[in-house]
């Protein structure tokens, strides 16, 4: 079989007391033809140190320190591994999560004579330390292949689920056509990312012989909704699914944007009411559903105290 290069790229700050096992786990890949191209947005601590040592022992290993004059943050640290990468496919890590030994191997065995528009997935699990042991998840309802995108699209509007970036096996020609990381965005980025490499996708492969391991407690709180411009940014990357789920499918009412609008609103709602209020049209249909579901409330209210006075009780 011919192995294709894989490029490994990882963003790395500050994570020197972790980036080590994260980069074991690139060296036990069985699959071999791999170069890891680590970009790291200036640390502070130990972690350039820590790149260095695997880097004298393995010249597979690619360390680029970004200039100061591009902006912080992994989005931007992504895009300019990406540039460098000279591999026909793609496995994005975070510096703080693990590959399983056989992970490459195995999604690049489904992905052989396959369209360089199939992607592959895995399982999935969490840890805390891996000492402590891990959590793989098993049994989830998209642990599954799909003939096309919107089959994927329908069961996640049915059911829910998530996939971390390390879950992916993805061609630098399709990367190349749905397009870099949204630099603009500040939250979300991930998962705008991934949907329109799941909406330009043929087909999505799974596989159940190998997983990756997310890292509980230990990534940047980017994703933490403390400002109302990290809010607006997650507002935009949901702005920006929705016009590209309407126009690839013509579907304006689908599951799967309302289920994520739904969430998106009731995290609004408590934090941040005024983006809602300026947002209204956006979030017509989720107002539409909370005033229902306001007015149900009172009528059962209502009816309870009628009870109550007619009946003493």
């Amino acid at each position: 079989m011919n192995q294709p290069l894989v490029s490994i790229i990882i963003p790395s700050f500050n994570r020197a007391h972790l980036v080590g096992e994260t980069l074991i786990s690139v060296i036990n890949q069985t699959y071999k033809n791999w170069e890891c191209i680590i970009v790291d947005d200036n640390s502070t601590d130990e972690t350039i140190k820590v790149i260095n040592s695997f880097q004298e022992k393995d010249n597979r290993f690619k360390l680029i320190i970004k200039p100061k004059a591009y902006k912080q943050g992994p989005s931007i640290s992504k895009n300019l591994g990406l540039k460098i990468a000279a591999g026909d496919y793609i496995q994005f890590l975070d510096s703080d999560d693990i590959l399983k030994e056989n992970k490459i191997e195995q999604q690049m065995n489904l992905l052989f004579q396959e369209s360089k528009r199939t992607i592959a997935i895995c399982k999935w699990g969490q840890f805390n330390t891996l000492d402590e042991g891990i959590s793989i998840y098993e049994g989830k309802d998209d642990y599954r292949s799909f003939d096309n995108s919107k089959e994927y699209f329908d069961l996640i509007g049915l059911h829910g689920g998530f996939f971390p970036c390390h879950n992916f096996l993805i061609s630098k020609e399709l990367i190349n056509f749905a397009g870099y990381w949204n630099e603009s965005l500040t939250v979300n980025d991930d998962g705008e990312f991934f949907f329109r490499i799941l909406l330009n996708t043929e087909k999505i492969l799974f596989s159940d012989k190998t997983y990756v391991l997310y890292r509980n407690n230990s990534h940047d709180n980017l994703s933490v909704l403390n400002s109302e411009s990290k809010a607006t940014s997650l507002l935009n990357s949901w702005k920006i699914i929705e016009v590209l789920f309407i126009t690839k499918y013509g579907e304006r009412d689908s599951l799967y944007i309302n289920k994520k609008k739904s969430s998106v609103y009731n995290e609004f709602k408590r934090a941040y009411p005024r983006i809602i209020s300026q947002n209204k049209d956006f979030f017509k249909q989720q107002i539409k559903e909370d005033t229902l579901v306001k007015k149900m409330i009172k009528l059962k209210k209502r009816i309870r105290n009628r009870i109550k006075k007619t009946f003493g009780f």
